[in-house]
C-alpha cells in the first residue's frame, strides 16, 4: 500500500477530521433574540379602529388602539393604548387601558395599566365608573374578571374592593372581597 504513505495520508486525514468535526457538533442553533415569535411581529398597525358586526349586520363592539401588533405564530395581538366599546343597547360598555393582550384561541382580552371601565347609563342615574390595575375579559363566556384593587365610583359614593367579575350581557358586578364604601 504505497498510496497511504507520507503526505498522502495527511491530505485524507484533513478533509476527514472537518467531516468528523461537523458531524460531532449536533447542537441546535438558537434563533437570536430579534427573530423570537413573541417580539417579532408579523405585522403592526398605526392608529387602529376596528368594528365587530354581528350576523343581522348591528354593530356589536369596537377596537381602538394607537399601535396593534399582529403575531402569527402564536395567535396574539398587542395593542398599545386600547380602547374597546360594547355598543348593543344591552350593553353599553367602555374599556380603556394602557396595554392589551388579545388571544385569538381562548377569545381573551387581558388589560394592564390603569383600566378604566364606564357604564354609560340612558336614565337619569350617573354614569359609573370601574378603576383597576389589570383586566380579564373573556368574549365567550361575555364575562370580564380582576384579582386586584377595584374602585367603582359613580360621583355620588366610591366603593373599593379587591377582585370583582362582571357580566357584560347582564350588566352586573361581584365583588369578591368586603367592599368598603363612602359618599363622596
Amino acid at each position: 500500500m504505497k498510496f497511504l504513505k507520507g503526505r498522502q495520508i495527511l491530505w485524507l486525514l484533513v478533509p476527514a477530521a472537518f467531516v468528523v468535526a461537523f458531524l460531532w457538533d449536533g447542537s441546535v442553533q438558537r434563533k437570536p433574540d430579534f427573530v423570537l415569535a413573541d417580539n417579532n411581529p408579523d405585522y403592526y398597525l398605526v392608529n387602529t379602529s376596528t368594528l365587530e358586526f354581528n350576523v343581522d349586520g348591528q354593530r356589536v363592539r369596537q377596537f381602538t388602539s394607537d399601535k396593534t401588533s399582529h403575531f402569527k405564530d402564536i395567535m396574539q395581538t398587542r395593542m398599545e393604548n386600547p380602547e374597546f366599546k360594547m355598543m348593543t343597547p344591552e350593553q353599553n360598555w367602555e374599556v380603556s387601558a394602557q396595554k392589551a393582550l388579545s388571544n385569538e384561541l381562548s377569545e381573551q382580552l387581558e388589560l394592564e395599566g390603569d383600566v378604566k371601565i364606564t357604564m354609560n347609563t340612558k336614565d337619569p342615574n350617573p354614569e359609573m365608573t370601574l378603576s383597576m390595575p389589570t383586566l380579564k375579559v373573556d368574549f365567550t363566556t361575555q364575562t370580564a374578571f380582576t384579582d386586584s384593587k377595584v374602585e367603582l365610583n359613580n360621583t355620588i359614593f366610591r366603593q373599593t374592593a379587591k377582585g370583582m367579575s362582571a357580566d357584560l350581557k347582564a350588566n352586573t358586578i361581584e365583588f369578591k372581597s368586603q367592599v368598603v364604601s363612602e359618599e363622596l
